[in-house]
C-alpha cells in the first residue's frame, strides 16, 4: 500500500453506471482509485423488470464489481456504506470500516424516487432499483398467479390479476408490458 500514499487518490462512491464508467476511465492513470459501494455487484438496471417478471435470473443482469475492475491494478473495491464526507479534511467515512482520504471525490450514488407529490404512496409501493426489489416484485407477481389459479370466484381472480404500475418511464412501461404478457387472456 505504499503506492497508495504516493499517488493521488480518487474515491468513487457508487458502482452503478456512473461509478463504473469513472473507474474504467481512470484505469490507466497514475492514480489510486478506491471504489466504494453498498453491494458487491453492479446491476444492469434497464433489465430489472425482466428479473421482476421471472424472464431473467438475477445473475443474468448483475456482475461482481471486483470482476468488472479485476484488470485495473490501480483500483481497490470496498463494500460498505458511506455515512459521511468531510470536505475540509478530504475524508469519506464508511460504516464499520473507517475513514479514507481522497484528493478527488466522485459521488455517483444514483437517484431517488419521485412520488409525483404523493409521498404517501411510498408506504404501499415496491420500487424497482435493486435485485432485492426485483425479487420482491417477482414474489408478489408469481404468488398472485398461484393464488388466482386455485380460485373459483371471477371477482377474486380479477382482483388477484390486477396490477398497478406507477410511472410511465422506460422501466414502468417495460414492466407493465411484461406483466401483460404473463397474464392469461
Amino acid at each position: 500500500m505504499q503506492d497508495y500514499e504516493k499517488r493521488p487518490v480518487v474515491v468513487i462512491v457508487g458502482a452503478g453506471f456512473g461509478g463504473i464508467t469513472a473507474a474504467r476511465r481512470l484505469a490507466r492513470s497514475n492514480i489510486q482509485v478506491l471504489l466504494i459501494d453498498r453491494t458487491n455487484h453492479h446491476v444492469f438496471q434497464p433489465l430489472l423488470y425482466q428479473t421482476a417478471t421471472a424472464a431473467l435470473a438475477p445473475s443474468d443482469i448483475a456482475s461482481p464489481i471486483r470482476g468488472i475492475v479485476r484488470c485495473q491494478l490501480n483500483t481497490t473495491v470496498i463494500m460498505g456504506e458511506v455515512t459521511g464526507v468531510d470536505r475540509v479534511r478530504r475524508m469519506v467515512t464508511v460504516r464499520e470500516t473507517g475513514e479514507f482520504g481522497y484528493d478527488c471525490l466522485i459521488l455517483a450514488t444514483g437517484a431517488g424516487y419521485s412520488w409525483f407529490g404523493h409521498d404517501e404512496w411510498e408506504a404501499h409501493a415496491t420500487v424497482l432499483k435493486s435485485l432485492e426489489d426485483a425479487e420482491a416484485i417477482k414474489l408478489r407477481l408469481l404468488s398472485a398467479f398461484e393464488w388466482a389459479e386455485s380460485r373459483t370466484s371471477t371477482t377474486k381472480i380479477e382482483r388477484l390479476m390486477t396490477f398497478v404500475v406507477v410511472g410511465g418511464g422506460p422501466t414502468g412501461v417495460e414492466l407493465a408490458g411484461a406483466i401483460a404478457e404473463l397474464r392469461p387472456v
